[in-house]
């Protein structure tokens, strides 16, 4: 570990924290829009302020070095809010209105991934470069990215519908995968043994195909919904005027 600071290595950490970032958008977006678009903000709060607590710890364990317990703790947080986020975009696909103990969910898991995911990236981060100023500058830019992408994506699935299943099922599908990783990677620290976690690249080819699969499949749901809505509307009878 150096305070030195090559261009190449802050690149190759900036490019690798947003990778990380957009791994984690899509669970983190799925979570948020779960309740009711009244609490949607307060998702996004909880991630923030996990963010925030994530990135500082992440930053003091990367600066003191290995901090014991800290690297299995934000594990079972990340794998935790993984969790939560699988179960928040399956209710956001079967719930066509938010309730509020879904929104709970959702904010539950914000709140965890925010807090674990920085933490977790601090070993990829050393792997590509030594110095802790890269290191610091990656945990920045992927919490950054993980709020401007996340909230796009909000801002997004508040159109249609149709939207919202796509980032449903993409959310589902990446949290998957990522949940997998980090078991892995869990294991392989714990027990020294077993492979290493998912390469990034293909986390996030399944979860852009999930999402536009997810989109269609919302579209062609949406469609056939209105054209029922409209054939029941024609055939209720209308009251006579004055009635």
């Amino acid at each position: 570990m150096s305070f030195d600071l090559a261009p190449v290595e802050l690149l190759a950490a900036t490019l690798t924290a947003v990778l990380l970032a957009l791994s984690l958008a899509f669970p983190l977006a799925a979570s948020a829009i779960v309740g009711p678009r009244s609490d949607w903000n307060r998702a996004g709060l909880a991630m923030g302020l996990g963010l925030l607590g994530g990135v500082i710890l992440a930053g003091v364990g990367a600066v003191v070095g290995p901090a014991g317990p800290l690297g299995p703790l934000s594990a079972l947080a990340l794998l935790l809010g993984l969790t939560c986020a699988v179960v928040a975009a399956v209710l956001v696909i079967v719930l066509e209105d938010g309730t509020g103990w879904a929104a709970a969910i959702g904010i539950v898991a914000c709140a965890l991934i925010g807090l674990g995911a920085p933490l977790q990236a601090v070993p990829a981060l050393f792997g590509l470069s030594s110095s802790i100023l890269a290191v610091l500058a990656g945990l920045v830019v992927e919490a950054v990215a993980l709020v401007v992408v996340v909230g796009a994506l909000v801002a997004i699935a508040g159109r249609m519908r149709a939207l919202q299943l796509g980032i449903a099922a993409a959310g589902a599908v990446g949290a998957l995968l990522l949940g997998i990783g980090t078991l892995l990677e869990l294991a392989r620290d714990l027990l020294d043994v077993g492979p290493s976690g998912l390469p990034l690249t293909v986390t996030l080819i399944v979860v852009v195909v999930a999402l536009a699969l997810g989109s269609v499949v919302g579209a062609v749901l949406e469609t056939v919904r209105a054209r029922r809505r409209s054939a029941d509307a024609a055939s209720d009878p209308q009251p006579p005027v004055g009635a």
